[in-house]
């Protein structure tokens, strides 16, 4: 699979992991650890911003120096704290358009990059690696509903 389909497979089995969960089930407190599972999707939705940032920067022939997310529970705390006020549906919309932009701009790099540079390894580590540590836990959290 390419990499753009290996993202739009990833972002599919997320919403799959959530669907049928109500917006309240969505934001219910503590119930993938110390988050809800609409922090957990605002978490995933964050990150994949970092990467749409840094394929920016990266297009432009530079390497991506990542020494400033270093500390990425500070990233995961700013972000819990500063965007607690989104609803579930706002944060729906932040997940899927941060989403379709990651897709759409893997998508516009043309073939002759890719092949004189390569596949930057952070993009599937930071959105598909790093979601398809969520999904189990989404997964149950669902499962736990019954549903």
């Amino acid at each position: 699979m390419s990499l753009k389909d290996d993202l739009i497979k990833s972002h599919v089995e997320i919403l799959d992991a959530i669907d049928g969960l109500s917006s309240e089930e969505l934001g219910r407190p503590a119930t993938i650890g110390a988050w809800s599972a609409r922090d957990v999707i605002l978490h995933i939705a964050m990150w994949e911003g970092e990467v749409v940032k840094a394929l920016a920067i990266w297009r432009t022939g530079h390497e991506v120096d990542w020494s400033y997310a270093s500390d990425f529970l500070k990233f995961n705390d700013f972000w819990h704290q500063n965007f607690s006020h989104l609803s579930v549906d706002q944060v729906m919309r932040l997940f899927n358009l941060t989403h379709k932009a990651l897709v759409d701009d893997v998508a516009s790099v043309a073939a002759d990059v890719w092949q004189k540079r390569g596949e930057p390894r952070w993009i599937r580590d930071i959105s598909i690696e790093h979601n398809n540590e969520h999904i189990p836990r989404l997964t149950a959290f669902k499962r736990s509903l019954g549903k």
